[in-house]
């Protein structure tokens, strides 16, 4: 009975994936904002700081909305408020406005965050299919960088021959279609969620969360190790806009054919995941992935003839993620399952309002072959600080394999 809404809503999940990445706007938004607006660099990752510590701020609590009033609607309420913050960025002038954009949009972000990945495993184990998590995953991450990869090879031409504000206001368009979508989901049945007692149940909710979060040793440690390595992983996606304008691409079809590749290998990362998972376990993928990416990041330097690094930091960036939403998955019980997940994601966004501010300065001061290094030595700390005991609670909880094993929680 439960087979055809599972599969259509994988068909659904897919459609969200695609329509809310499919962003015009991608391949040229730090190029809008600082030769059309006129920011510095610094400027946008202050900005940026701002999204971050609102995703701080907001990831549980919007994690805990899902697990208690549904998953679907939070997506539908996220593509909506995404939405309305990127048309806000579409008419940025003053630093105000863009901390407003980019306070908006971390409204958007962490209503979405979690509960996509919570709604899709909990799809799975309806239909008695939790073993495909990491395949299935790791396909829909590929969807969203199948958009991605799209959006950022038609962006340069369309602002090319519009302007960079029609591609924010598409984008904008293309949200509220991922809305309707998110809408159209089916909420598969879960652990029984108690729906009464208002705001003291809600609060509840957050704090088992945590709880779930800190006293397992195993998803402590999985949540620190992938929160630091992969905020040093991140540092890709602000720096290669400005590593082609100083390496002298201009905006236009080639400013986005030289990104099209490094959303490719995002692709092909994400559809990686379930044999990496299967031959190394969530946490020797995670330290593997990671080291992968700290060896790229100290190659790079600010010249054209290493831009082969960067698809290989895509690809680790993008594999890591189904990796770490698969060992919470399997971890945590249905009813607290998104909040849980956004932890994760809150890791990330603490580290990453650390190093974005730093990493700013030195691009403004030192050119983004210094900012690459920030973020080698970012992901160098996590393996050092949590890689050993990550995988020494791992082997504890499930096995010297490290392998995915599911604990009696995940099943309730």
């Amino acid at each position: 009975m439960l087979a055809a809404p599972a599969r259509r809503n994988l068909r659904l999940l897919a459609a969200f994936w695609f329509l809310r990445e499919f962003q015009l706007w991608i391949p040229v938004w730090i190029v809008y904002l600082t030769l059309e607006r006129g920011f510095s660099f610094s400027q946008i990752t202050a900005a940026e700081s701002v999204y971050l510590l609102g995703v701080l701020a907001l990831e549980v609590p919007t994690g805990a909305i899902a697990d208690r009033y549904g998953r679907k609607i939070s997506l539908g309420l996220g593509a909506i408020s995404l939405a309305s913050s990127v048309t806000v960025f579409a008419f940025t002038t003053s630093p105000v406005v863009l901390f407003v954009s980019f306070a908006w949009w971390a409204v958007a972000t962490t209503l979405m965050s979690g509960a996509d990945m919570a709604l899709l495993f909990d799809t799975l184990k309806a239909a008695g299919r939790e073993h495909e998590y990491e395949r299935l995953a790791g396909r829909g991450q590929a969807v969203s960088w199948s958009g991605v990869g799209l959006a950022t090879l038609f962006g340069g031409p369309v602002a090319a021959v519009l302007d960079i504000r029609a591609t924010i206001l598409i984008g904008a368009a293309t949200c509220l279609a991922a809305a309707a979508v998110a809408f159209a989901l089916w909420e598969p049945p879960r652990a029984a969620v108690e729906r009464a007692g208002g705001m003291r149940g809600y609060l509840g909710t957050i704090g088992a969360a945590f709880r779930d979060a800190w006293e397992a040793r195993a998803v402590r440690y999985v949540l620190l190790l992938f929160g630091v390595t992969v905020a040093g992983l991140e540092t890709v996606h602000y720096l290669v806009q400005p590593y082609l304008v100083e390496n002298g691409v201009r905006v236009g079809t080639a400013f986005s054919l030289l990104q099209v590749p490094l959303f490719a290998a995002g692709m092909g990362g994400a559809l990686l995941a379930s044999r990496v998972e299967r031959s190394a376990g969530p946490v020797g993928g995670l330290l593997l992935l990671a080291a992968a990416g700290m060896a790229m990041l100290g190659a790079l330097a600010p010249s054209l003839w290493l831009y082969g690094a960067l698809p290989v930091l895509m690809a680790a960036n993008s594999c890591a993620w189904p990796l770490m939403t698969g060992a919470v998955n399997r971890q945590v019980s249905s009813e607290r399952r998104a909040t849980v997940l956004s932890i994760g994601s809150m890791t990330v966004s603490v580290a990453m309002a650390v190093l974005a501010p730093v990493i700013g300065l030195a691009v403004d001061t030192w050119g983004t072959g210094a900012a690459f290094g920030l973020g080698a030595a970012a992901t160098a700390a996590g393996i050092g600080l949590f890689g050993g005991p990550a995988l020494a609670a791992w082997r504890e909880r499930n096995g010297t394999a490290g392998a995915a094993a599911a604990s009696p929680a995940a099943g309730t």
